[in-house]
């Protein structure tokens, strides 16, 4: 029984040892960055920034997410920013008029580290990007 014992715990320490030395090799590997263009979107806001939290804590990794909204009429900035409070996610929602591209290169060249997902969501196909949403 003590030889079970001592091998399960040496089999821990390894386990953790090997954890370590992989995370100090990819320091941003623990971190998944989304940056979402919407406009009118308040029936699936709530949902697709759900779906993206519960993909990264399955993942056990870190989550950010910037929304660009384009002058939506509806409630879409709103819940995003009522999403703000939850702790599982970094969340950074900006209102704009129109969204153009220069904007959506100035958001995600302050994103250190991580290659951020670019998803439109202006254009339907576009939420695929997502994890659990299928269009």
């Amino acid at each position: 029984m003590g030889w079970i014992l001592l091998c399960y715990g040496l089999a821990a320490v390894l386990v953790h040892m090997l954890h370590r030395f992989y995370s100090r090799r990819k320091p941003n590997s623990h971190m998944i960055h989304y940056v979402l263009v919407t406009r009118n979107h308040e029936g699936q806001m709530e949902w697709y920034l759900r779906a993206l939290s519960w993909y990264a804590r399955l993942r056990g990794l870190s989550l950010q997410v910037t929304v660009l909204d384009e002058g939506s009429k509806d409630d879409t900035l709103a819940i995003a920013r009522r999403l703000q409070a939850q702790d599982d996610m970094e969340l950074t929602v900006i209102g704009l008029t129109v969204v153009r591209q220069e904007d959506v290169e100035e958001q995600t060249a302050q994103i250190k580290g991580a290659n951020p997902v670019y998803v439109d969501l202006r254009i339907p196909q576009e939420a695929d990007k997502i994890p659990y949403v299928h269009v």
